[in-house]
Order: C-alpha cells, then sequence, then structure tokens
C-alpha cells in the first residue's frame, strides 16, 4: 500500500516527516512512502510557478496509475491535498489532513493567506519570524515559498468534498493559526477532528501524539 506524504510551506518531505520518525514507522509497517515536494521547495526548484489548478494536476500526475492511496499532508500541503480529493477523490483510501482548517473552504482568508501576505509585506515578526527561520533550516529559498503561497488557491467547493467517500481524518494543535476545522470536517462523507492540547502550527508534525493518531488511523 503507498503512503503519500505532502509537505508544508517552507519545509520539506525530509523536514516535516523523516526527521519527526515519520517515514521509519510507515516503511516499517511495509508501506511504500511517495513524496510530493510543493512547487518552490526542496530538490528540483521550478523557475516558473504553476497556478493552482496545474499543480493539482501535478499532483494526479506523480500518483500515476497507483490503486487508491493513504494520503498524509500538512499545512498548505493538506490545503493542496484536499483540492487534489475533490478534483479525483476516487484517488484516495484515508486522507490525514494535518494543521489546516475552514480556511481550505476560503482560502483568501485562511492563515496561510495571512502568512503569505506578511512575508511579502517583509514582516520579520512573530509567527512570520518562526516561519522564516524553519524554511531556510529546511534549506529552502523564503523568496521562492513566499511566491508558491502567493498562487492563487481556488476555494475547494464543500460539495466537491461530499463526494469524498474515503475516511478523512483531520488534526489541529489547539494553539494553531488555521482552526477552527469544524466546517472543513462537517463538509467531508466521513471525516472526524483531532485537536492536541498544548501545541502550535509549527510543533504539529514533530508532535508524537500527532504522528500516532495518523498511524492508528491508516491501521483501521
Amino acid at each position: 500500500m503507498t503512503v503519500l506524504l505532502v509537505h508544508g510551506a517552507g519545509s520539506t518531505i525530509e523536514h516535516n516527516y523523516r526527521r519527526a520518525g515519520w517515514i521509519d514507522r510507515l516503511e516499517a509497517s511495509g508501506r511504500d512512502v511517495l513524496g510530493y515536494h510543493l512547487p518552490g521547495h526542496g530538490p528540483g526548484i521550478a523557475p516558473d510557478l504553476p497556478d493552482g489548478d496545474t499543480i493539482v494536476d501535478d499532483v494526479l500526475r506523480h500518483l500515476g496509475d497507483r490503486d487508491p492511496v493513504d494520503a498524509i499532508a500538512f499545512s498548505a500541503g493538506a490545503q493542496l491535498l484536499a483540492a487534489v480529493a475533490a478534483r479525483e477523490p476516487s484517488r484516495f483510501r484515508t486522507l490525514a489532513l494535518l494543521g489546516v482548517g475552514n480556511g481550505v473552504l476560503r482560502p483568501d482568508v485562511s492563515g496561510i493567506a495571512a502568512l503569505a501576505a506578511a512575508l511579502g509585506r517583509g514582516d520579520d515578526s512573530g509567527v512570520t519570524r518562526v516561519f522564516r527561520r524553519a524554511a531556510r533550516s529546511a534549506g529552502n529559498d523564503v523568496d521562492d515559498v513566499r511566491r508558491y503561497l502567493e498562487i492563487p488557491k481556488p476555494p475547494v467547493a464543500a460539495d466537491a468534498l461530499a463526494k469524498v467517500q474515503a475516511p478523512v481524518l483531520v488534526v489541529l494543535g489547539e494553539h494553531d493559526f488555521n482552526a477552527p476545522a469544524d466546517d472543513l470536517v462537517a463538509a467531508f462523507g466521513q471525516a472526524s477532528l483531532r485537536v492536541l492540547p498544548g501545541v502550535d502550527h509549527f510543533g504539529l508534525t514533530s508532535d508524537a501524539r500527532c504522528r500516532e493518531a495518523v498511524l492508528a488511523f491508516l491501521q483501521r
């Protein structure tokens, strides 16, 4: 069984998942891990970033002709994965969306959009400073990441998500700037929400409770 991993903005597959033990655990369970790097991130950075719809197409090409996959995605990666699932819901067996909330349905007012705007203004305080530091530590160019975040992201329609029959788990930290997620969870055919006390957005994938909740969900 293949597991698709999509990292968050400013990160990489290595940074979000391997360092936190996700990939070792998935591979030990006999799963094939397929990583997808967001445009403007990681290896093979494209000089010209595509639009939102083209990125959805690129993820589907990346999946190839595989049977339905399990998928785990964080933050901007989870926002993208929701759009992919809305387009072709039959490609997924399960979906774990980490660090996203109702902004998936209204990306122009999401925490991710606010972060992009702050980066564009040159803000270097608070959340933006933490993000810049994390992006650089992951080996990314902050300007390339900002350009990805500024690509217009069409809203994912709730009626499209209702066609997703795969079980969905949404995980948020108690202090995540992308909360709440009640409307997003309600939009799916069968979804549940896990909120981790004491966790902020940036600490979510490195929190063992998040990893264990998702692994248990995949093994249902």
